[in-house]
């Protein structure tokens, strides 16, 4: 096998859920949403004046926080960014996984449950080795971090040992160990997994909200459900 594949990985959640999406390209298309994403962001830089290394956070687009706070009253460019990254993910040819868990049941069923982010990354990883195996081919996994990045490098490195539990255990033999944290800041990859895992989970679990935020989130979600290859929120 050769290694042609990058995965990107970003991370979503509230009071009862909790989201991991990926986003898997090969170099080709990495370079060409690459490409969309900075061109994206001159534009932003002309219109509104952000600096132009900004980061796509969509949590901060959509709420209008931190060097974002200039779209306060502009719903429509809040959404026009947003959309523009998805249309990007799409046109690229990436594909998207997203696994979530409900963190209240994940409790109540395990005196010691995995936490959230673990059970989560781990069913997504289940899906990019899935992928890998079909095309005969290996990914790297870059990841956003987190306060438990140490703790999931560790045992994702011990599913090649050993199979993932589960109903459909198998050894994560096709991803390239170990998986690899770095600041969301300088990695357009992952900031396109934010924005992504952002909308989809929002879609998914806020269904209570002004009507124009509704429609305004299935039209991102209808956006990027092109790429979309697995949708799977575990309910233990």
């Amino acid at each position: 096998m050769c290694l042609v594949l990058q995965t990107f990985v970003d991370e979503s959640y509230g009071a009862n859920d909790y989201y991991v999406g990926g986003i898997i390209l090969n170099d080709q298309q990495l370079a060409y949403l690459e490409g969309e994403l900075l061109d994206l962001k001159r534009r932003a830089s002309a219109q509104f004046g952000v600096p132009e290394d900004i980061e796509l956070h969509a949590h901060e687009i959509m709420q209008c926080k931190r060097l974002w706070r200039c779209l306060k009253g502009s719903p429509h460019e809040q959404v026009y960014i947003c959309k523009q990254v998805l249309e990007a993910v799409v046109a690229s040819g990436a594909v998207v996984h997203l696994q979530g868990v409900n963190v209240r049941r994940l409790n109540a069923r395990y005196r010691y449950p995995d936490s959230p982010y673990a059970v989560s990354l781990r069913h997504m990883l289940e899906r990019v080795e899935e992928h890998c195996v079909r095309l005969g081919e290996r990914s790297e996994v870059l990841l956003d971090i987190l306060d438990e990045s140490d703790t999931a490098t560790a045992a994702i490195a011990g599913y090649v040992r050993r199979k993932t539990p589960g109903y459909r255990p198998m050894h994560l033999t096709s991803i390239v160990h170990p998986i690899q944290y770095a600041d969301s800041r300088d990695h357009l990859g992952i900031q396109a997994a934010d924005v992504v895992t952002y909308v989809l989970r929002r879609h998914l679990e806020v269904q209570v909200a002004h009507p124009k935020a509704l429609r305004a989130s299935r039209m991102l979600f209808e956006t990027v459900w092109p790429a979309v290859r697995s949708n799977r929120k575990w309910e233990p």
